[in-house]
C-alpha cells in the first residue's frame, strides 16, 4: 500500500500536469489566433474540481492538517493559510469555467481572460503545493505517530485519482477521457 506522503506527492504531480496543460493549451490557441480544444479544457477543469477540490483537499484538511495542528501549534498560521488557499481554489475554478464558456461562445475578451485566470491558478497552486511539500509534509514526518500514519495512509490509499497512477501520456489521456461526458 502506498504511503500517504507518496499519494499526496503523486496527486500533486498529477495536478501540476493538469495545470501545465491548461496553461499551454490555452496560450497556444490564443497565440495562434484559433480556438482551443474546449472539450479538453473543460475536462481538465473537471479533473481539478473532482479530484483536487473534492477528494485531495478535504483529506489533507481532515487527516493531515488537523493532527498537525494538535501536535505542532506553531504551524497554526501556516495551516490556516493553506486552508484559505484550498477555499480560494473554488473561486478560481468558477472564474475559469465562466471565462471558458464565454470564450467558447465567441467573446473576444474571454480567451485572454481565461489564459490569465488559468495561469494565475497554476502559479497559485504551484506555490501552495510547494509550501505543503516543504513545510507540512516534513513536519508530519517528524511528529506523527505510527497510529496517525496508519489512519492517514488508509485514507489516502482509498483515493482513486486516475492521473496520479498514470505513467505515460497515453494513460493520462485515457484517464482524462473517463471524465468527459458520454457522446450519445
Amino acid at each position: 500500500m502506498p504511503t500517504a506522503i507518496e499519494v499526496i506527492k503523486a496527486e500533486h504531480r498529477a495536478l501540476n500536469s493538469v495545470l501545465f496543460a491548461l496553461h499551454v493549451i490555452s496560450r497556444k490557441a490564443l497565440r495562434a489566433g484559433g480556438k482551443p480544444d474546449f472539450l479538453w479544457l473543460r475536462t481538465l477543469i473537471e479533473y481539478v474540481d473532482r479530484f483536487s477540490e473534492r477528494l485531495h483537499h478535504p483529506k489533507e484538511e481532515l487527516y493531515l492538517f488537523r493532527v498537525l495542528e494538535r501536535r505542532t501549534p506553531e504551524l497554526g498560521r501556516s495551516i490556516a493559510r493553506l486552508r484559505r488557499e484550498h477555499a480560494a481554489d473554488a473561486g478560481h475554478s468558477i472564474r475559469m469555467r465562466e471565462a471558458l464558456a464565454n470564450w467558447e461562445r465567441g467573446d473576444p475578451k474571454a480567451g485572454p481572460l481565461f489564459v490569465h485566470v488559468a495561469s494565475d491558478f497554476a502559479r497559485f497552486n504551484w506555490r501552495h503545493m510547494r509550501r505543503e511539500e516543504r513545510e507540512i509534509l516534513p513536519a508530519a514526518e517528524a511528529v506523527f505517530t505510527d497510529a496517525d500514519w496508519r489512519q492517514i495512509d488508509q485514507a489516502f490509499a482509498a483515493n482513486r485519482d486516475p492521473l496520479a497512477s498514470s505513467e505515460t501520456r497515453q494513460e493520462c489521456e485515457a484517464a482524462l477521457r473517463l471524465l468527459q461526458p458520454r457522446q450519445a
